[in-house]
């Protein structure tokens, strides 16, 4: 029997980087230095370089939402942004924007996404409309149906590649873009289990990563035994390898999860839940679970889910007399 092994190089490979690829590898790493998400509460712990993200979340933390508000807003400052959607269409998606910058001029509104996309008007939504038709930001939306992750990786890769040529991607003076996936369980796949499936996306996606610099953040759905459970690796048991694969792991919840922590009484829980998801705004908890760009960290926000808004705010802002917001719907 023969054993046939990948030859190893002539030359000591530390020397090898460190003489023909360290300052390149400086270069391209300090083009992320500044990138902001944003939310000034993520921005303050995160160091945002190009990786993959995982954002996780329970029923009615908003992931969608939270997700393409990121995604506007690093488009904003500048950012390349892709959102690739599996499940709403870019009318979806845009006519949450055009709610969300309408409710920050006038928050007394009750005009919804929903709203919007069935005609309904409100003196001053015009102006919000001219605005956006004329955006200079690059903020692309890709509508997928049944493409499986290989065709998905194909149409991205001239999209992530554009400007590099013949030239490697750590000497472009340009950055990769950021790359939205939503969601990671609704990506078609032909293995024979679900887990199986999610393994062999999260592996190509990360492969496509680090050959082309490009930022994934890919939205996950949690296992349904997790629904009423804080927010915990646990989450994401039946999401194949984020946890080993990722490079930063978010979990959005209801912040009155952390109260009900340890609870017996279903039903109760339950209740609690559901007066909780009737907030307005609802209280919202990002846990990072997972950071190797640094230390873990919690972050809090005001969720305006009639408005597609999430606020960033403190902790101690989800005292009684938040409970003025509170509307039934």
């Amino acid at each position: 029997m023969f054993f046939y092994f990948r030859s190893l190089p002539t030359r000591p490979n530390i020397k090898n980087f460190f003489k023909e690829e360290f300052k390149a590898e400086i270069e391209r790493t300090k083009k992320y230095a500044f990138r902001k998400t944003g939310f000034d509460n993520i921005d303050e712990h995160q160091i945002f370089s190009h990786g993959l993200y995982v954002l996780g979340a329970t029923p009615a933390a908003g992931k969608t939402t939270f997700a393409w508000q990121m995604a506007e807003q690093l488009a904003r400052s500048g950012e390349r942004c892709i959102f690739c959607s599996y499940e709403m269409g870019k009318f979806e998606l845009f006519s949450k924007s055009i709610a969300r910058e309408f409710f920050k001029i006038k928050p007394s509104t009750k005009l919804t996404a929903a709203d919007i996309r069935r005609g309904g008007w409100e003196k001053g939504l015009e102006k919000i409309v001219e605005e956006y038709q004329e955006a200079e930001f690059d903020l692309r939306v890709v509508e997928l149906h049944n493409e499986t992750i290989d065709d998905l990786l194909t149409i991205l890769r001239p999209l992530c590649t554009a400007s590099l040529d013949s030239i490697a991607i750590e000497y472009s003076a340009e950055k990769s873009p950021v790359v939205f996936i939503d969601y990671l369980q609704i990506i078609p796949s032909d293995k024979d289990t679900v887990k199986s499936g999610i393994d062999d996306t999260v592996r190509k996606l990360k492969i496509f990563q680090r050959d082309t610099g490009t930022t994934f953040i890919v939205i996950s759905s949690f296992n349904r035994a997790n629904y009423n459970q804080v927010v915990s690796f646990e989450s994401f048991k039946e999401s194949g390898g984020i946890e080993f694969t990722a490079d930063c792991i978010w979990g959005l919840q209801l912040n009155i999860l952390n109260q009900l922590k340890g609870a017996s009484n279903i039903s109760d829980t339950r209740q609690k839940i559901d007066a909780a998801k009737k907030n307005q705004p609802r209280r919202i908890q990002l846990k990072c679970l997972k950071n190797r760009q640094g230390y873990n960290y919690d972050c809090y926000f005001k969720y305006f889910f009639a408005h597609d808004y999430f606020e960033p705010c403190k902790e101690s802002d989800f005292e009684d007399n938040f409970e003025s917001h509170r509307v039934i719907r």
